[in-house]
């Protein structure tokens, strides 16, 4: 045993002053350095250095923050497993070390950001995302998550948590997604059971701080809020479209209904496209004014569907369709819970959830805009586009001015190497500002 104790090998310890030492590392995981226009396209890097982000003389907040970054892009669901990329030297010259950082530095680091810097994180890059028109603002789902922690000792509330089928111990978040362009444009990892239904208030307000302007229309399911908070929407010229509470006389009402119209929607994937309808004006307790009632059936449901909107221009197709689509954000939050790992609870504390959770949005963003680089995986999931793209041995050489970053060999490296070849000079700051030049085997 003490002889095996002495053969064994240890990582280097991590330090920004080692960077750029060894002028030759590897990686098994190489695409991830398509990553790096990205960024520097968004200015993330300008945000991972803001004022509120802790920094050490070994390690800096951008490498930081690029390292757990690295863990995302990865898929990788624990904090711990940066452990085994302790000898992958590559992986640390990706976020301008030498190596990552051990388990207990980068855990601890996650704990140390307040609400408000992760907020002003999100503020910035959801900023750079509608200026670089990935977000529209004009249709935006919204939507809660339940994640469900499973340890014995927890503070947490408890939630209902649908894929398990009985109420536990867990975080409730909260995402927003433009359902135009499907980019996630918010997320909370940080909401009390007690004010889940102002939520959709606090998304208004984060957005018209990161964009200057106010969304156009949200819409989601009759659980988000209140009818009082509906109010407040109308009062600000914001459209919702949103389900109806089924009340106890609904299937009385829908009984007296003799004529319904008919209706296709049209640029829908969906069985039911044929439908029928009827719409009335109704008060609602707590809302001034009136709202529309759109009654559906033929959706493949039981029971009819109930809309109501405050939307009285737009065609009830118009209103089906967009609705229709809100299929979207759930699809978004599965591969953030399939890839990204959202249902692994880092902690039962909450603010390293929360810092967690915004990691995982910027993460997903980084890989949806890696797919439209493509000509054929546009659509394509993050683990498509990890399987093909970032999964690749690749040499990282270090000389002068230039670092090297020449990628294995691949069968769809045909595919991203148009649009790298299109690359102008790419300088990367936190590397010195070396420039960053890709090759292929």
């Amino acid at each position: 045993m003490e002889a095996l104790q002495q053969d064994k090998r240890y990582p280097e310890i991590s330090d920004i002053k080692l960077f750029a030492e060894r002028k030759e590392v590897s990686t098994t995981f190489g695409g991830v350095f398509l990553f790096l226009p990205l960024i520097r396209q968004l200015r993330l890097d300008e945000l991972f250095r803001a004022d509120g982000f802790r920094s050490t003389k070994a390690i800096p907040s951008i490498s930081y923050l690029l390292s757990y970054l690295a863990l995302k892009l990865l898929g990788k669901d624990r904090v711990c497993h940066i452990d085994d990329f302790g000898f992958d030297y590559g992986l640390g010259v990706f976020a301008g070390l030498n190596a990552l950082p051990k388990s207990a530095s980068i855990s601890g680091y996650t704990y140390r950001h307040s609400a408000r810097v992760i907020r002003k994180l999100l503020n910035g890059f959801i900023k750079r995302l509608h200026l670089e028109g990935y977000i529209k603002g004009r249709n935006i789902n919204l939507d809660f998550h339940v994640i469900p922690h499973y340890g014995d000792r927890s503070v947490l509330e408890g939630h209902w948590v649908p894929t398990r089928g009985k109420r536990m111990k867990s975080v409730l978040s909260f995402f927003a997604q433009d359902l135009d362009t499907t980019f996630l444009c918010f997320s909370d990892g940080e909401i009390r059971k007690d004010a889940q239904s102002d939520e959709i208030l606090e998304f208004i307000k984060f957005y018209e701080n990161s964009t200057g302007l106010l969304p156009e229309r949200l819409v989601f399911d009759s659980k988000l809020t209140t009818y009082r908070n509906l109010d407040k929407l109308n009062q600000r010229g914001i459209l919702f479209i949103t389900l109806k509470r089924r009340g106890k006389n609904f299937l009385e009402e829908i009984s007296k209904i003799t004529k319904w119209n008919k209706v296709t929607l049209d640029n829908v994937k969906r069985k039911y496209r044929n439908l029928q309808y009827t719409e009335k004006e109704i008060p609602l307790k707590d809302y001034e004014g009136s709202v529309r009632e759109i009654i559906v059936q033929g959706a493949g449901r039981e029971l009819p569907m109930c809309l109501i909107s405050n939307d009285l221009k737009s065609s009830v197709k118009e209103i089906l369709t967009i609705y229709s689509h809100r299929w979207r954000i759930e699809n978004n939050i599965q591969e953030n819970v399939d890839f990204f790992n959202l249902n692994a609870l880092a902690s039962p504390v909450v603010v390293k959830v929360d810092f967690d959770i915004a990691m995982t949005l910027i993460a997903n963003t980084l890989y949806k805009i890696l797919a439209q680089k493509t000509k054929w995986f546009k659509n394509a999931t993050p683990k498509t586009i990890s399987r093909n793209f970032i999964d690749i041995k690749t040499t990282i050489s270090i000389k002068g001015d230039i670092i090297k970053v020449k990628l294995g060999l691949k069968n769809y490296n045909p595919v991203i190497m148009e649009w790298v070849n299109s690359l102008e000079e790419i300088k990367i700051p936190w590397w010195e500002n070396r420039t960053l030049v890709f090759d292929f085997e």
